[in-house]
């Protein structure tokens, strides 16, 4: 449905575009061409879609997620039409669709194994709190990474497989069903978006599927006490280093606000690094440098998806391997860095 939906944007552009183009100029632009930015619309229609023929038992839970994901899904689409919805804003915004995911859903982060975090989150106030904030964390996180064609909808897909392996292998049906309906959705608009970035997931879309794969991760060691918080941290492991490394890196500057855009993500690195070096520019119409950027980058995904896969029943192997990434993560970001 999310194709058939994103074909249909696509289409139809030359109506809708005056209020959903995302022109090719900015800082984190590079893309040639004025294209949608509204596969969130495509992402959200196709959520309601497939609603009245789930299984009863999903069907429950899916509706709650969907209704929790609204004040996340409505800031990102306003911000694509009217780029008059400030950062701090949309963050604001899917908190407390985590806030209402906690109170639909009945589960909250009331534990990561941290001395003293634990005691606190025994509380439940303060844990329907903490789960907001960090639902809201790894939204805005898969919001950081979606600079590429397909980079962001494909570590979104890696992602919510790995939730569907380690479901799969702890016997959770309900977790296993929801992230292969997820990464079916998502899967529909990365076939239009990857490789020639027809569609953008926009703030929208970004949003709305990192609050998707923040109820997994909240969902999933809750469901399940064998299995670690740290490995649904590890999964998401790739978006949430990224994150806290531009934070770290943003802060150091003086006057440079960390909501405020620049050139020096990974990925970006990664562009002028690698892509550049692999794909040669052919002058044409469309840059594969672009979707080669999203290949390379992958393999970040790609690694704590399986790190998770052989720790998610060990609290300090899957915290040790969270680290080992966030090492590999800074020793390459140096590397072509000084490059």
């Amino acid at each position: 449905m999310s194709l058939i939906v994103c074909v249909g944007l696509v289409l139809t552009q030359r109506w809708h575009g005056h209020l959903s183009h995302d022109d090719s100029v900015g800082v984190q632009k590079f893309h040639k061409n004025p294209t949608p930015r509204i596969g969130g619309a495509a992402i959200a229609i196709a959520f309601a879609a497939v609603t009245p023929f789930l299984p009863e038992g999903i069907r429950q839970f899916w509706l709650a997620t969907g209704i929790a994901g609204i004040p996340a899904l409505a800031a990102g689409l306003t911000e694509d039409v009217t780029r008059k919805v400030g950062v701090k804003g949309r963050l604001l915004a899917t908190m407390i669709s985590g806030v209402a995911f906690a109170g639909l859903s009945g589960y909250v982060m009331n534990r990561v194994y941290l001395p003293g975090v634990d005691w606190l989150l025994s509380f439940y106030m303060i844990a329907v709190l903490f789960t907001g904030f960090a639902m809201g964390g790894v939204a805005n996180a898969i919001n950081i990474i979606d600079g590429f064609n397909g980079l962001a909808s494909g570590a979104l897909i890696i992602m919510f497989t790995a939730f569907a392996f380690v479901a799969y292998q702890v016997g959770d049906g309900l977790v296993f069903s929801l992230a292969v309906l997820f990464a079916a959705i998502v899967a529909g608009f990365f076939c239009v978006n990857f490789p020639l970035g027809r569609i953008f997931l926009g703030d929208g879309g970004a949003y709305f599927c990192g609050f998707l794969l923040a109820c997994l991760g909240v969902l999933l060691p809750m469901r399940n006490p064998e299995t670690s918080a740290w490995a649904a941290i590890l999964i998401c492991g790739y978006p949430v280093i990224e994150t806290l490394s531009s934070m770290r890196r943003k802060a150091k500057r003086q006057g440079h606000s960390v909501g405020k855009p620049d050139r020096v993500h990974f990925h970006m690195l990664a562009y002028r690094w690698y892509a550049r070096k692999l794909v040669p520019n052919t002058g044409g119409r469309y840059d594969l440098r672009n979707p080669a950027t999203s290949i390379v980058t992958w393999t970040l995904p790609v690694l704590t998806a399986v790190f998770a896969a052989v720790s998610y029943h060990t609290v300090w192997l899957s915290a040790v391997l969270f680290f080992v990434t966030a090492v590999v993560y800074g020793r390459v970001y140096r590397m072509m860095s000084l490059n």
